[in-house]
């Protein structure tokens, strides 16, 4: 059984660098940030061990209702809101770079967000062995806390997580659309970077691309183009293996003065602090 001393939690206060946080929803209580809509900038797991009460939980302001041994993955800028009392169950906390490199090692549409806020009732195979890898996430945090072994952990659980949900989900018209979209803003998002070619690849208006994209992920397609941008740059700062003007000219910018103004607007440093730091 998992112990933990009670403490004031706010999520959306954790450290720059990357890390893999685990909470216990019971020990947050009166302290926790989900009596009041949030935004978070890293991807959050959230799984319900125990619904009592009020049981809806409110995810970019659409109203899902939860229940007993399911998880549902949060992504960077979505915003939440959830009355905690009659709740158990676990937040984990995943620092984006570091979920980033997980999805490398991972195939999975569902967890590279084509299919985000779905909801996963967990089978008793899948929850024994989620059950078991949670012990060992947590001794490992309350005792060494080191990065590769949490996130080697991380990487078994949302294995078993999305394993699950490709053998469970069956799609609707929204979420093969939604689905399609992202493929081919993964594809595509250096070289492509405005909405009008995903619109007109998948036959649609701009507004209505912005609509399905917006109602299925809480962001537009700009956004994805953007955030998928940041995360190739700041992949290709750490690799050390390109200046930063080569980094520039192949992700498509032509003046290092717009690459670095761009970065700094989505991240607060110029890539030359991301480099140093």
């Amino acid at each position: 059984m998992i112990e933990k001393e009670s403490k004031k939690i706010f999520l959306n206060q954790l450290k720059d660098e990357p890390f893999i946080e685990i909470f216990r929803l019971e020990d947050m209580g009166d302290d926790t940030i989900f009596d009041n809509y949030q935004r978070y900038d890293f991807f959050q797991l959230l799984w319900f061990t125990k619904v009592e009460g009020d049981n809806i939980y409110f995810l970019d302001f659409n109203e899902y209702k939860i229940k007993e041994d399911q998880i549902v993955l949060i992504f960077p800028g979505q915003i939440d809101k959830l009355n905690i009392e009659g709740k158990e169950g676990y937040s984990f906390a995943i620092h984006n770079d570091t979920f980033y490199n997980i999805t490398q090692h991972i195939n999975s549409d569902y967890l590279n967000g084509y299919f985000s806020n779905s909801f996963i009732s967990l089978d008793n195979n899948t929850k024994e062995i989620l059950e078991k890898l949670k012990v060992l996430m947590y001794l490992e945090y309350t005792s060494g806390n080191r990065l590769i072994l949490m996130e080697s952990y991380m990487e078994a659980f949302l294995f078993h997580v999305s394993a699950l949900f490709h053998d469970t989900h069956s799609l609707n018209n929204g979420d093969s659309f939604v689905a399609e979209l992202m493929k081919l803003i993964d594809k595509n998002f250096i070289s492509q970077r405005e909405t009008d070619f995903y619109a007109d690849t998948l036959g649609v208006t701009n507004r209505r691309v912005n609509e399905i994209c917006k109602k299925g992920t809480g962001k537009t397609v700009k956004q994805h183009l953007q955030e998928k941008l940041i995360l190739e740059i700041k992949k290709e700062i750490r690799l050390r293996k390109k200046s930063l003007k080569e980094i520039a000219f192949d992700l498509g910018f032509n003046e290092p003065a717009y690459f670095t103004r761009f970065f700094k607007q989505h991240t607060s440093l110029t890539p030359t602090e991301f480099r140093d730091k």
